[in-house]
């Protein structure tokens, strides 16, 4: 009997071990911080390369150092970057168009642009500008209702490069975004008399010629979308709209539509007004950033309300939907994080197993799990901008103020979406974490069995 009872208490306070073991996980490593005035910021999907716009420059970073291999200076503004998944492409937009670099990784001093634009008649502001995983095609927008597209732009040379194809989508163009293979354009605006609108293009890299119609598209009155996302085939397409009826909107199917008027597929999140989305390379997570006030519930999941809180701060909040493809109607989130004060930017790796989020007016950045668990937070990083790469081990942040692009290694990491994983490898970067509980395990499984024979050996 004795035996019996040691070898509960022993099992119990194993359990109690390795749990406590499985969630004290390590915080993340700052690789650099770069004291300069971040507008905009990309990281390759390796994790190795990040291209930040600012006042008046171009900087290109190695995931080592926060020296920039290089530097191109303009006088212009540049908005919005975009890179390539390898980092040898970069796209830099600005009021004068989109710069474009090719071997961008060889590249030292201050390169000039293997290739400018025409001038698109306005700013190319963030979240307007992106490139395929090969650095062959580059869609930008945000200079009224237009949206215009480049194929072949590995391959181009020169000044004034003239559109492959664009089109005016009638609409105040905010985001775009481009399918892994550069095949897919969903882009997104704001009009009075349509709402909130949303262009799609089939066989994008085949298409030519000015006005070129959208496969299909959407609307949604009395809405303003802000942000896209889309699957790494193009199939799936998240939207975040900012208006009185805001919400996040998701069409399935995308590259078998063709109406005028497609309805989405679910709507989740209604009546909270959000400000980005960003979604898993198979479209089946979807994580977005809320300007809400959060009402805390059982289990800390919390309700949303939209408006301000009784002292008047507007809370925030990170919405989370997980099997999002075979979701309909209205579903509710997986889960919902509150915030202090609204969320300004989120990203999620290609697997969807982890994600981050910013808030621009307190000083915290947060990194979750699936599940939504806090993995760690840093309350010294105000951004407005983030970028992660692909398994999610490496993430970009660029702040308002003080103006800084930072470069973290997580500490957490899942295979990428056919692209490798940094230095090549696709293990988890914290083992240590991953194995640990198990190595408890192990060790008090030993000393349960010792502990039992020894007692054994006792009994009279």
């Amino acid at each position: 009997m004795r035996s019996a009872s040691l070898f509960a208490v022993l099992a119990l306070a194993l359990l109690l071990v390795a749990s406590s073991v499985a969630y004290a996980q390590p915080p993340p490593t700052l690789l650099w911080s770069d004291p300069t005035d971040t507008l905009a910021i990309a990281l390759s999907a390796n994790g190795q390369y990040v291209v930040v716009g600012t006042f008046l420059e171009v900087r290109f970073y190695s995931r080592s150092s926060s020296t920039p291999l290089w530097i191109y200076s303009e006088l212009s503004t540049f908005t919005s970057v975009a890179i390539s998944a390898d980092g040898s492409y970069v796209a830099a937009g600005s009021f004068g168009g989109v710069y474009f670099w090719a071997n961008a990784k060889s590249l030292t001093g201050n390169p000039a642009p293997t290739w400018t634009s025409a001038i698109p008649g306005g700013s190319i502001e963030h979240r307007c500008l992106a490139i395929s995983d090969d650095g062959n095609y580059v869609a930008a927008c945000g200079t009224g209702p237009n949206v215009f597209y480049w194929a072949g732009a590995a391959g181009m040379t020169g000044s004034n490069i003239a559109t492959t194809w664009d089109f005016s989508l009638a609409a105040q163009v905010e985001a775009i975004a481009l399918s892994d293979d550069g095949n897919h354009v969903a882009a997104v605006g704001f009009s009075f008399n349509a709402g909130g609108v949303l262009g799609y293009w089939n066989n994008a890299i085949s298409l030519t010629g000015h006005n070129q119609q959208p496969t299909w598209r959407a609307q949604e009155p009395n809405e303003q979308f802000v942000d896209v996302a889309i699957s790494d085939d193009g199939n799936y397409v998240a939207v975040a709209g900012l208006a009185s009826t805001a919400t996040i909107f998701y069409w399935a199917n995308a590259i078998t539509r063709t109406g005028t008027s497609e309805p989405h597929t679910w709507a989740g999140g209604v009546d909270v007004p959000f400000a980005s989305v960003d979604i898993s390379c198979d479209g089946d997570s979807v994580i977005a950033g809320a300007e809400v006030l959060i009402e805390p519930s059982i289990g800390g999941a919390g309700v949303a309300v939209a408006g301000a809180s009784a002292d008047g701060i507007n809370r925030g909040s990170v919405y989370f939907w997980g099997a999002a493809q075979g979701l309909s109607g209205s579903p509710l989130p997986t889960w919902v994080y509150p915030t202090p004060l609204g969320v300004a930017d989120v990203a999620i790796n290609d697997a969807g197993t982890y994600m981050a989020a910013v808030t621009s007016n307190l000083d915290t950045l947060y990194f979750f799990d699936k599940q939504g668990n806090l993995l760690w937070q840093d309350v010294d990083i105000r951004g407005d901008k983030l970028s992660i790469s692909c398994d999610g081990g490496t993430l970009a942040v660029g702040t308002p103020g003080p103006l800084t692009a930072y470069l973290f290694d997580t500490g957490f990491s899942t295979p990428c979406c056919g692209v490798e994983a940094v230095g090549g490898t696709a293990m988890p970067v914290n083992i240590l974490a991953t194995l640990g509980p198990w190595l408890v395990v192990v060790g008090l499984v030993g000393c349960i069995g010792t502990a039992v024979v020894v007692a054994k050996k006792r009994r009279p």
